[in-house]
């Protein structure tokens, strides 16, 4: 019944990675999805909308584009009104292939028209304008309603701006004509890049002020939260997960200031457009590379060097990129998006890992970065002008998301600390009675080194290789005098020895082995730390043997055991893992407990020991026909 149950559990996390990916693929593919909108060559008829009811409309769907040319709205009243060259989508830039008919330079000048009828009963018409880039005049009526930047065809003349307006329309009529021109002549994309939205002032400025109040809630918020987790790294110097996290929500903090109502420009009007791309830039280059270090802080055993190394360095790229202009940094947008987007899929797939090894809050962590990552797939076909949803605060809402997500994850793991602590409190009640039992334990794991099925199995395989090999079998001899003399000579438990020794009394143990089973067993060893490191005596080998005895050796066609020895924050890593018969689920929960009645080379004892010298034991994961894994960890500084 446990084993079912288990593998249940197995399952349902399966099913459950399948059914989110699948629904964020349902979403991407919603998003992708581009809106008509209502605007229809260029004509778009209000005059049924009821904007008592606090209704606003988005201007999307297909203007009249006159690209190359700076139109004014007497242009429209001569007898030969200008040609238009297409139709255009808004949002969206005019080069983007499915913007219009045509596809267009990145960098030139441009008219775009609207005609619109809105009804009598709205006394207060006013149109918002924000993210048109990177120069515009906007005519209403043929009156010149705003300027923003300068526009000019000429490079000399021409001057980058941005600003969030609400303008007042004219009300001496029911029927408006709206002309943008557009200029771009720095940056790689140019054009209408969010749809302007029309309707009464008075409704548009109060949804301005409840968007910027919950904006600088937000922003202040991950601020305080940003400065916290910086303090606790400067009094817990070893902790890179709260540094991480630190950065992490300072650079969320710095971006949130650009984006929805933009509040660097309402506070700080003078900033220049160059200063907002710059922060653009900083904070797009290297938000998801600090959130793949974060989650990877919390997972250190779900990555390899080299993948993450393959993952990152391309960032240093793009953060070299600083150093050049900004319009130079706009051209490499496109090769930044598909960076990001391979990132996101590397980040996913650890998030995936961590859930089917049923690592701690990986769960609330794998929804947290899905949302993250939806957020910004959405930004990024915002910016891009694809799909049929347009809300500039999308990639808000995700980094909120994990980072109340994250809180948690942090505000959790204290309180288990706390309770950990608490625990280690009580045993130390029953730390007389601990000793004792290690003692005992310990003379008896010392006379169970030598165990007479071992050397019976040894000289057996040694007797039948003098008849094939006399040079092997006098090698073997050799490699047996070693480990039998390694599993004596030492005075006690508590010694030290450098990882290279333990490693060597290993290679002779599984020398003898393979002289029974032949090549059916493999050794395989991953190091990343030096070998001159140092662990207590007879900690590895033993669990190498489990592995051997109880794992590959009863596995038809043998296995692998896999040795990993890696730094981690606090301390040396080990893991030993085995890919044989596995352990049922009932005789896995005994596995460390008192009941248990048998003796010997046990990991029961090594679990004593280390519990006795680090306050921390062996954490062992098994699956029935997959193998078994044994983690521990030797805290840094920490000697017995």
């Amino acid at each position: 019944m446990k084993k079912g149950m288990k593998n249940a559990g197995s399952n349902w996390r399966i099913i459950f990675i399948i059914l989110f990916v699948a629904s964020m693929l349902f979403a991407i593919g919603m998003m992708y999805t581009s809106g008509s909108g209502i605007v229809d060559n260029g004509n778009v008829d209000l005059s049924n909308v009821d904007f008592n009811q606090n209704k606003l409309v988005a201007l999307d769907g297909q203007w009249e584009f006159y690209w190359d040319r700076l139109l004014m709205p007497g242009d429209f009243n001569a007898k030969q009104p200008p040609q238009m060259d297409s139709l255009i989508k808004v949002p969206g830039t005019w080069d983007d292939r499915g913007a219009g008919t045509k596809v267009y330079p990145h960098r030139g000048v441009a008219t775009y028209r609207l005609r619109l009828n809105y009804p009598s009963t709205l006394k207060d018409p006013a149109l918002r304008i924000q993210n048109v880039t990177n120069a515009y005049k906007l005519y209403a009526n043929g009156q010149l309603m705003a300027e923003v930047g300068k526009v000019s065809t000429k490079p000399s003349d021409f001057k980058d701006g941005e600003k969030l307006l609400i303008l007042d329309l004219p009300k001496d009529t029911q029927e408006l004509e709206l002309i943008f021109q557009v200029a771009n002549l720095d940056y790689a994309r140019g054009g209408l890049r969010q749809g302007p939205v029309f309707g009464s002032k008075q409704v548009l400025e109060r949804q301005k002020m409840t968007l910027l109040a919950l904006q600088l809630f937000f922003i202040g918020s991950v601020f305080i939260v940003s400065i916290y987790y910086l303090l606790l790294f400067l009094l817990q110097t070893k902790n890179k997960t709260a540094l991480l996290f630190s950065m992490l929500c300072f650079i969320t903090a710095l971006r949130s200031l650009i984006w929805g109502e933009t509040p660097l420009m309402i506070f700080f009007p003078n900033v220049s457009y160059d200063v907002k791309m710059y922060i653009n830039y900083l904070t797009g280059y290297n938000l998801m590379p600090i959130m793949i270090l974060f989650v990877l802080s919390i997972y250190p055993l779900e990555y390899t060097k080299t993948t993450l190394g393959l993952v990152l360095l391309p960032t240093l790229f793009f953060d070299g990129m600083l150093l050049t202009p900004p319009g130079l940094m706009s051209s490499f947008t496109n090769y930044l998006y598909v960076l990001i987007l391979l990132q996101m899929i590397y980040i996913m797939g650890v998030q995936i890992k961590a859930v089917l090894r049923k690592r701690d809050n990986a769960i609330i962590m794998f929804v947290a970065i899905c949302v993250f990552v939806l957020a910004s797939i959405e930004d990024i076909l915002h910016y891009k002008g694809i799909g049929g949803i347009n809300l500039s605060y999308m990639i808000l809402y995700g980094n909120f998301a994990v980072i109340i997500a994250m809180s948690f994850v942090q505000a959790r793991q204290q309180a288990n600390t706390y309770k950990k602590l608490i625990m280690y409190n009580e045993n130390l009640v029953e730390a007389d009675t601990l000793k004792d039992k290690i003692m005992a334990t310990e003379m008896s794991f010392l006379q169970a080194q030598i165990k007479p099925h071992f050397l019976y199995n040894a000289l057996n395989a040694i007797a039948n290789v003098c008849e094939k090999d006399g040079a092997k079998a006098g090698k073997l001899i050799i490699d047996l005098a070693i480990y039998l003399r390694g599993s004596l000579e030492f005075n006690h438990m508590d010694k030290m020895v450098t990882l290279e020794k333990e490693l060597e009394f290993i290679n002779t143990y599984f020398n003898i082995e393979q002289a029974r089973f032949g090549q059916k067993i493999q050794l395989l060893k991953e190091i990343e730390i030096p070998l001159d490191d140092q662990i207590p005596v007879l900690i590895l080998q033993p669990l190498v043997e489990n592995a051997v005895r109880h794992g590959i050796s009863k596995k038809q066609g043998g296995g692998r055991v896999r040795i990993r020895l890696m730094q981690l924050e606090e301390g040396i890593g080990i893991e030993v893992e085995d890919d044989g018969i596995g352990i049922e689920g009932e005789k896995l929960t005994r596995l460390l407990s008192e009941e248990r009645k048998d003796q010997g080379v046990g990991l029961l004892n090594i679990h004593h020991r280390l519990l006795r010298l680090y306050g921390r034991g062996l954490d062992i994961s098994s699956e029935v026909g997959r193998g078994t894994c044994v983690i521990l960890v030797i805290p840094e500084g920490r000697k017995p």
